[in-house]
C-alpha cells in the first residue's frame, strides 16, 4: 500500500512539475513569438532562479545560409556585456595587491597623453575619465561601421587625443575606451595577453569552456551566430571585424553565462570581497552617483533593484539582467539588430514575478481616440518651432487645415488632432501636448518625456555660407573634410564617408549639424580658423582650416 501511495505521489509531483515547465515555455514562446520561426535570425535565452537554470532555449536561426538554429550552446558576440569580466579581472588584481583603484593609469600605460590631470583606474571603471569614446571618434576619423575596428586602432586614437572632454571625476560619460585601457593594464601587470589571462584566470576555473575574448577577428569560431540587420522585409548581413578587448568582443553562449550568474550570486552571498567590490557604485562631482560599478549598471525595474548590462554591436543585441532580491537572472543573446534585449528582459521578469513586479505608468496612447478638426485660429497658435534638445528642433506648420510636423533633417509628417491640445503623429507613434502658460499663450509642448520650448529660429542667409568653404583637418584624428556649397546648402565631403549636408542651427550662428556631429566654427582676429566637432561621447575635436 505504501509503495502504491509513493508511486502516486511521485506521479502527481512529476505531473505538476511538467505543467509548470510547460507553462514557462508557453510564456517565453509568447514573448519571443516574433523570432520563433525557421526563416530569420533570433536569439538564445536563459533564466536562472534560486541558483538553478529553469529555462534555456533558442529561437530563430544562427545562420541563414545553412539554416542553422539558435540554441543555448550557440556562440554570440555579447558586446558591452563583456565589461563585467574586465571589471572582475581588475577586482582580482586589486585583491592580489597588484594594482590600486587610485593608481594613476600612466603608471601602466604611459603612452596616454599627459593632460595635466590625473586619470585613475577608478575613473576608467566608473566612466568618469574624460577620455573620448572610440566608436564615434573613429567613425568621425573615417572608419565605416562594417569594417575592422582593431584594439590597436583604439589605443592609437587614445595616444593622439589632444584634450579631455572634461576634468576626470567631474562628470559621468559612458566610455568604451576606458575599458579598453583596463584590458591593457591587465596585460601590462600580468605579462600575459588579455585573452590568455582571462582564459587561465576566469573562464577555465569557472568551466566556461565556450567563452573567450576575441583578439583576432579573422579566427573562425565554431557554432557562431552570425550577425544580421533588416532592410524593410529582407535580412542583410551586418558585418563586423571588432577586437575591442575589455569593452566588448567576448564570445560566449547562454550555457556559459548561466554558469557565470550562478557563480557570481554565490560569491556575493559568501561576501567575497572581489565580487562585493564589483557592486560598489561610482561617484562623480564628489556627491553624484554613476549607478555603475565594475562593468555593471545599477537600476530598477518593476519596483525591484537590478544589476544588469546591455550590449550592442553590428546585429548583436544582448543583456544580462539580475534581480538579486528575487534571485532571478535573465540572459538574452540576439543576432538581429531590431531585437530589444532590455525590453524583452523586462517582459521576462514581468512574466516570472507576477504581482511582485509593479507596472510602471505608461504614456497614454491616444491614437485610438476619435480624430477631431481644430479650429483654424487655435491651430495657428500651435504652429512654430520648438526645441527638443541640443541641435534638435521640430517645426509645426498649418497646411490645408492640418498641422504638419517636421524635425530638422527629417521628412514632413501629418498629425491628427485628438483634443483641443493633443495631436497624434503616426510616424512617431507618439503624441504631442501643447501647454499654455498663465496668460493662455502656447510656448511649450510635451513630446514623450521632453518639454520643448518655443523658439524663434534664425533666418539663414545663403550669401553668408561662402565664408565656411574650405578644407579642414584634424591632427588628432588624421581626418580631412572639404566643405563647399551646392544648391544654397553647405556640403561636407570625406573620402571614405561620402557627401552630406551641414544644416545651420536654428538658434546659434556659426553652428551646424551634420551626419558626423555638430560643428561650431570659430574665429581668431576676425578670421575664420576652423571648427570644433562634438558628437555624443566625443566633444570639441579641433578641425583647423587649411
Amino acid at each position: 500500500m505504501k509503495s502504491i501511495l509513493l508511486t502516486v505521489l511521485l506521479s502527481v509531483s512529476s505531473s505538476l512539475l511538467a505543467q509548470k515547465i510547460d507553462s514557462l515555455v508557453f510564456k517565453m514562446d509568447a514573448i519571443f513569438q516574433r523570432y520563433n520561426n525557421t526563416t530569420g535570425p533570433g536569439l538564445a535565452a536563459g533564466i536562472v532562479k534560486d541558483g538553478t537554470v529553469i529555462f534555456s532555449k533558442g529561437y530563430g536561426l544562427a545562420n541563414l545560409e545553412y539554416d542553422v538554429a539558435n540554441t543555448p550552446a550557440t556562440i554570440f558576440d555579447i558586446a558591452s556585456v563583456s565589461k563585467q569580466f574586465t571589471g572582475l579581472a581588475i577586482s582580482m588584481l586589486i585583491q592580489d595587491g597588484k594594482i590600486s583603484l587610485q593608481d594613476d593609469i600612466h603608471k601602466y600605460v604611459p603612452e596616454v597623453p599627459d593632460f595635466g590631470k590625473t586619470i585613475t583606474i577608478y575613473h576608467l571603471l566608473h566612466h568618469t575619465s574624460g577620455l573620448r569614446d572610440w566608436p564615434e571618434g573613429l567613425n568621425v576619423a573615417g572608419w565605416r561601421w562594417d569594417e575592422v575596428f582593431s584594439f590597436d586602432d583604439i589605443i592609437r586614437m587614445v595616444k593622439h587625443q589632444k584634450e579631455l572632454d572634461f576634468e576626470p571625476g567631474s562628470k559621468y560619460s559612458y566610455s568604451n575606451t576606458g575599458y579598453n585601457l583596463l584590458a591593457l593594464i591587465v596585460e601590462r601587470v600580468t605579462k600575459q595577453s588579455f585573452r590568455e589571462w582571462t582564459d587561465a584566470s576566469i573562464f577555465t576555473p569557472l568551466q566556461m569552456t565556450h567563452s573567450h575574448f576575441q583578439d583576432d577577428y579573422s579566427q573562425p569560431i565554431k557554432n557562431l551566430a552570425y550577425s544580421y540587420g533588416r532592410n524593410k522585409n529582407e535580412f542583410r548581413k551586418s558585418m563586423t571585424g571588432l577586437t575591442a578587448l575589455g569593452s566588448s568582443s567576448l564570445f560566449t553562449n547562454v550555457d556559459d553565462l548561466c554558469t557565470w550568474v550562478i557563480h557570481f550570486a554565490k560569491r556575493v552571498e559568501a561576501k567575497d570581497p572581489v565580487y562585493l567590490r564589483m557592486l560598489e557604485d561610482g561617484v562623480f562631482n564628489k556627491i553624484d552617483k554613476t549607478h555603475y560599478g565594475f562593468g555593471l549598471a545599477f537600476g530598477e525595474v518593476g519596483g525591484l533593484k537590478t544589476v544588469n548590462h546591455t550590449g550592442g554591436w553590428a546585429g548583436y543585441r544582448t543583456v544580462i539582467m539580475n534581480i538579486p532580491d528575487e534571485k532571478l537572472s535573465i540572459i538574452l543573446l540576439g543576432n538581429i539588430s531590431d531585437f530589444n534585449s532590455y525590453g524583452s528582459a523586462v517582459d521576462v521578469a514581468k512574466a516570472m514575478l507576477g504581482k511582485k513586479f509593479k507596472e510602471e505608468k505608461k504614456t497614454e496612447d491616444v491614437s485610438a481616440l476619435p480624430t477631431i478638426k481644430l479650429k483654424e485660429d487655435l491651430a495657428k497658435k500651435y504652429t512654430g518651432t520648438y526645441q527638443l534638445g541640443d541641435g534638435w528642433f521640430v517645426t509645426l506648420t498649418l497646411e490645408g487645415g492640418q498641422i504638419m510636423t517636421q524635425a530638422n533633417g527629417e521628412d514632413k509628417f501629418p498629425t491628427l488632432a485628438k483634443s483641443d491640445s493633443v495631436i497624434w503623429i503616426d510616424a512617431y507613434s507618439s503624441s504631442m501636448t501643447f501647454v499654455k502658460d498663465k496668460r493662455g499663450d502656447v510656448n511649450m509642448l510635451r513630446y514623450r518625456n521632453i518639454k520643448a520650448k518655443r523658439v524663434t529660429p534664425l533666418k539663414p542667409d545663403p550669401s553668408l555660407l561662402g565664408q565656411y568653404v574650405g578644407t579642414y583637418y584634424s591632427e588628432e584624428l588624421g581626418a580631412e573634410y572639404k566643405i563647399d556649397i551646392a544648391n544654397n546648402k553647405l556640403m561636407m565631403h570625406h573620402m571614405r564617408l561620402g557627401d552630406f549636408e551641414a544644416e545651420p542651427d536654428m538658434l546659434a550662428p556659426d553652428k551646424f549639424s551634420s551626419r558626423v556631429g555638430s560643428l561650431v566654427f570659430f574665429r581668431e582676429d576676425g578670421k575664420l580658423k576652423g571648427y570644433r566637432l562634438s558628437r555624443g561621447r566625443v566633444k570639441n575635436i579641433l578641425f583647423s582650416k587649411r
